[in-house]
Order: structure tokens, then C-alpha cells, then sequence
């Protein structure tokens, strides 16, 4: 804990430069997209709603470049691989191709700054080619562009073997059939790694990609505005079962401050999606998707979600939405957000906690963003792809777990990965034009608009999406 009396200061400081530069802003939607890659973090925001504070490289290759040395920050043990089980010692086939969207000279820079960034993808291939005797190329992709380099060699004749398939592509790649089935190459050993529902790989009962270890949503906040309004800590009331829709609207409406009128202090800032975390940690979602049948729709009108709705548009002053939620909580002003990385260095503590549980849900949830890698149809090495993700998981087991622990805090870690956690989630945002429908509700929750007005004015929208992506396929 700093001393009070520079928390005093930085604070004042804060509100001041806040109620200057910021006051206002409370509505402000950032219109970017959903391009923000998936896992690194501490470098990158992987959440769909934008780049955040990701650094940049001045020399940033052109997609589909090859990329040259991969400098990763090594850490295994010798023979870490030895005893790993479904794991062929040999291939006949060493060499893979994948299309990735993380710069490796970019990740050289960033470990050398922090020595626990971790990328499972660019970590795992000196260990895969040191077992195989193989090569493993990396052809980079900008993150919105990786489908577009995949299919353009597809058409070429020259498929990768591997490229990553996230909440907004996976169904679409599986439908067009740009990625192909695994049933022949993989088993319940490769869905076996983390707590997440295999199905959610699957269409029609068949497999299509494998799971990377799913990036933990959580929400940092600024400890020091707590203890200045005496209000509990959030993560000790999520250890106590006590962190829920009731004690964070509490929150909310306690941190959140006017000064003659104007904003001065702010509970909450996230990007748009924001709205579906709430959703999911309430039991709710966007969509139904049955990956059983391929069966979709709205679920825009269920009980949970709506009920999630309206307690967004009861908190609707006390969030900020999109990129002015950095100066606010970093000069001080806001509680609580979701998209800053550990490690932070800040004139204030903080802490993390994973979303509040909602009034339909119960338990102690983390809400999580499930990864994977897929198979390019036509690839020429399937074997040796699912090989090397194996090879990936393991490492995340060996390194990778190690580095996040240590990256937020062993403390931290222990929390949100506790055998009483349970991990929720939805593969819900697989519509053409998701960007526009978050932005379009959260509009609406802005402009106070009930839940059920909501869902009967967004009706048609969603089913023509759905339509377009699943049901005229």
C-alpha cells in the first residue's frame, strides 16, 4: 500500500485533469472493429474490442512475409516431451507451415522488455523442430487478415498446415469449409488440456480445431479508490462468494462522481463486448448455437439476457465504453477495467477479479475467451499440425502457466484458477456484422431503452445475420 498521503495527491491530481480532459465522455463507443489478437498478455488486448496498448514495430512485415528467426524465451525442462502420451516420436513429415498473426520480430522485442510475455504458438517451435528434425515456417498475417491469407494460398495449392480460428471465424471456417475435419488426426488427449466444453470445437458431432489455453477475462481495479470510500475488496468478496451483481452495483453507484455537474469519477470501462462477459457470467448470450445439430439463434430474448440488459442500462452512467476508458483509469479517475495487462506501474495499487456473477447464475465463474487452431483444407501435413499443437500445450502446462502466474500474480493466479472456479464462455459472436449489433445494443442500453424494446427492435437484424452466416450456407 503507497502512503496515503501520495495517494491523496495523485488522486486529486487525477480528478483534476480528468474533470478537464474527459468530462462528458461517458457514451462514446469505439467504432475499431474486433481485429485484437488472442493471447500474449502484457502485449496485446485480446478481447475484440481493439489494439489497446499494443506496441508497435516500425518494422512490421506485409502479410503473408515469411518470417526469419523465431526468438522465444525458452524455460522447459529437458525431455519435458519425453513421457508425453499420444505424442509420436517421429513424423514422416517434419516440417509445417502456419499463418500467424503475432510478429515474431515484435515478440523478440517484447520478451526482451518483459521476461514473462508468453506466446504458446512461437514458444513451442523450437521444441517441436529440436524433436522432429523439421522446420517450421511462420508466414505473418495481420489478425484480421489471417482468413484471407490462408484462403488466397489455399486457392494458390499451397495450404498452411495451422492457423488460429477464434469466436468470430471458427463456425464460418467450418461452413465454407476452409478448415478441414480432424476426427482422423486427433483424440480426447488433445480436448483433455483445460476446463472448457469440447463441443465448442465441434459441428455435428465432428472436430475441427484444437483448444489453446483460453484468455482469463478479468477486471483490474484501482485499489486505492476502494480503500478511500471504504469499500470492501473486490477480490476478497470473490474469494468470500460475495462478488455479484448486488455488491458490484453498489460499487458502481459509489465510485461513480459528479463535480458541478460533470463526470469527475468513473466505476467501469471496457470495450463494447463488455456486455456479452456480463451476459455470460449471468448464464446468458448473444446466441444460441447448437454445435450438435448446426442449429442458431437469438437468444437476445431469454430470461438471462435480458435480465443482464437491464442491469447494463441501470449502470449505464457509471460506464465508459471504448478507448477514452485508458486516460480515465490511468490518471486515477475510473474503478475498475477490463483491458489493462499485468504488469502495470501506476502512482496507485491494484488488484484483479474475475466478472461479478449475475442475480440468474450462482458459483464462482471466470469468464474466459476458449482459443484454437485449425487445419487448413488442403493442407499437406495434418499429422505433423496436430502433432505441434500437443507439443503447444504441453509447453503451456511446462512455461506457460508459470509465466501468467507470475505475469499477475501467483496470489492472483491461485484465485481465478481454483478448483471451485468454473470457466464460462459463449462462441457467440459469429455474425457478419458483430461489430455493428454490440454497438447498436450497447446504443440502446445508453439511451436507457428497456431490454424487451431491445430485443423486439434487433429481432429481424440478428436473424438476417444469422441467416447469412449459418442458414443460407
Amino acid at each position: 500500500m503507497k502512503q496515503t498521503i501520495t495517494k491523496y495527491l495523485c488522486l486529486a491530481l487525477a480528478l483534476a485533469m480528468c474533470i478537464a480532459l474527459f468530462a462528458g465522455c461517458t457514451s462514446e463507443l469505439n467504432q475499431g472493429g474486433t481485429e485484437a489478437p488472442s493471447n500474449p498478455a502484457g502485449v496485446t488486448d485480446p478481447t475484440g474490442g481493439g489494439t489497446g496498448e499494443a506496441p508497435t514495430n516500425p518494422d512490421e512485415p506485409q502479410n503473408g512475409e515469411i518470417a526469419g528467426e523465431i526468438v522465444t524465451g525458452g524455460g522447459a525442462e529437458e525431455g519435458f516431451l519425453d513421457n508425453v502420451e499420444g505424442l509420436p516420436e517421429t513424423l514422416e513429415n517434419p516440417n509445417i507451415t502456419i499463418v500467424y498473426w503475432y510478429n515474431p520480430k515484435q515478440y523478440a522485442v517484447d520478451i526482451r522488455k518483459q521476461a514473462d510475455v508468453y506466446d504458446p504458438i512461437l514458444e513451442a517451435i523450437p521444441y517441436f523442430e529440436e524433436k522432429y528434425g523439421g522446420k517450421v515456417t511462420v508466414i505473418y498475417s495481420a489478425w484480421g487478415d489471417m482468413l484471407e491469407t490462408v484462403t488466397s494460398r489455399q486457392n494458390a495449392g499451397d495450404a498452411p498446415d495451422l492457423f488460429e480460428v477464434y469466436d468470430e471465424t471458427l463456425y464460418s471456417v467450418i461452413l465454407s469449409g476452409v478448415a478441414q475435419n480432424l476426427d482422423a488426426y486427433t483424440s480426447d488427449l488433445d480436448y483433455d488440456y483445460y476446463k472448457i466444453n469440447k463441443e465448442t470445437f465441434q459441428w455435428k458431432g465432428s472436430y475441427y480445431a484444437i483448444p489453446l489455453k483460453p484468455y482469463a477475462f478479468y477486471i483490474m481495479y484501482n485499489k486505492d479508490l476502494f480503500d478511500l470510500e471504504g469499500l470492501d475488496d473486490p477480490a476478497t468478496l470473490y474469494q468470500q462468494g460475495k462478488w455479484n451483481w448486488t455488491t458490484f452495483r453498489d460499487i458502481c453507484k459509489r465510485l461513480t462522481k459528479t463535480t458541478d455537474g460533470e463526470l469527475s469519477q468513473v466505476a467501469y470501462g471496457s470495450w463494447e463486448d463488455t456486455i456479452l462477459s456480463f451476459m455470460y457470467a449471468n448464464g446468458g448470450s448473444l446466441l444460441n448455437i447448437d454445435t450438435k445439430t448446426g442449429e442458431v439463434s437469438s437468444n437476445l430474448g431469454s430470461v438471462n439476457t435480458q435480465d443482464t440488459i437491464n442491469y447494463l442500462i441501470e449502470l449505464k452512467d457509471c460506464f465508459i465504453y471504448g478507448n477514452d476508458m485508458w486516460g480515465w483509469f490511468d490518471n486515477g479517475a475510473m474503478a475498475m477495467i477490463r483491458g489493462h495487462e499485468y504488469p502495470v506501474d501506476f502512482p496507485f495499487d491494484t488488484g484483479m477479479v474475475p466478472f461479478p456473477t449475475g442475480d440468474d447464475y450462482e458459483g464462482k465463474n471466470l469468464v474466459v475467451y476458449p482459443q484454437g487452431m485449425a487445419v487448413p483444407t488442403g493442407a499437406k501435413n495434418p499429422e505433423g499440425a496436430v502433432a505441434f499443437m500437443r507439443v503447444v500445450n504441453e509447453l503451456q502446462k511446462a512455461v506457460g502457466d508459470k509465466k501468467e502466474a507470475s505475469r499477475i500474480g501467483q496470489e492472483n493466479y491461485d484465485m481465478i484458477y481454483a478448483d471451485d472456479v468454473k470457466l464460462v464462455y459463449q462462441y457467440d459472436k459469429g455474425l457478419n456484422d458483430i461489430g455493428t449489433v454490440i454497438a447498436t445494443i450497447v446504443n440502446y442500453i445508453n439511451d436507457g431503452v428497456p431490454a424487451a424494446t431491445i430485443n423486439a427492435n434487433m429481432e429481424s437484424q440478428i436473424q438476417s445475420e444469422i441467416n447469412l452466416m449459418y442458414n443460407d450456407r
